[in-house]
């Protein structure tokens, strides 16, 4: 089984596990021909491990039956490097997954306000702004509030794909998916 990542330190992994992130986009990293869908990473049906270090997993109460030796000592094998990186952590291990249900390519900027909230945005009125707003759009861990989904969404894939990624318009493959378990 392949894994899958997802940007911990802006909490786009916790969006997809509470079920407030179902969508996701990845620069397209060839000149785009409709005669290269085929690709895309991902896949329609497929499944996917999400990753998560072996800490995050301890933590969440969900460790794999060999986990510990007796009650107070971790196996060795779950010691090392995966502890804290995920990167190293084998997917088999890892109790989330999720399933491929759509994959599309299209140009960044043609997100519209709905897909921004698959991607893990939401309207939020915990800011005090004035003038009679009462919604502002955040993803979490963001250090600001936005005025429409698109700029919070904006902010985000600068944040994850690097600056300068929203305002270049790259095509990127749009995957859809839902968590299995």
């Amino acid at each position: 089984m392949k894994k899958i990542f997802f940007n911990d330190k802006l909490g786009l992994t916790q969006a997809v596990l509470e079920g407030r992130k179902t969508m996701a986009r990845q620069i397209v990293p060839f000149t785009f021909r409709e005669d290269k869908m085929h690709l895309s990473r991902y896949k329609v049906g497929e499944i996917y491990a999400i990753a998560q270090s072996y800490e995050t997993i301890f933590h969440s109460g969900n460790c794999p039956n060999d986990f510990f030796v007796d009650s107070s000592t971790i196996n060795k094998k779950y010691c090392g490097a995966g502890f804290k990186n995920k990167l190293f952590v084998c997917a088999d291990a890892m109790p989330h997954h999720i399933r491929i249900i759509n994959v599309k390519i299209e140009r960044l900027q043609d997100i519209d306000d709905e897909d921004c909230f698959k991607e893990g945005i939401y309207a939020s009125n915990s800011h005090e702004i004035g003038y009679g707003i009462p919604w502002v759009y955040e993803y979490k861990k963001s250090k600001m509030a936005y005025y429409t989904p698109r700029e919070a969404f904006a902010d985000l894939i600068d944040k994850v794909s690097g600056k300068g990624t929203w305002e270049s318009n790259p095509y990127v493959f749009v995957y859809e998916f839902e968590l299995v378990d």
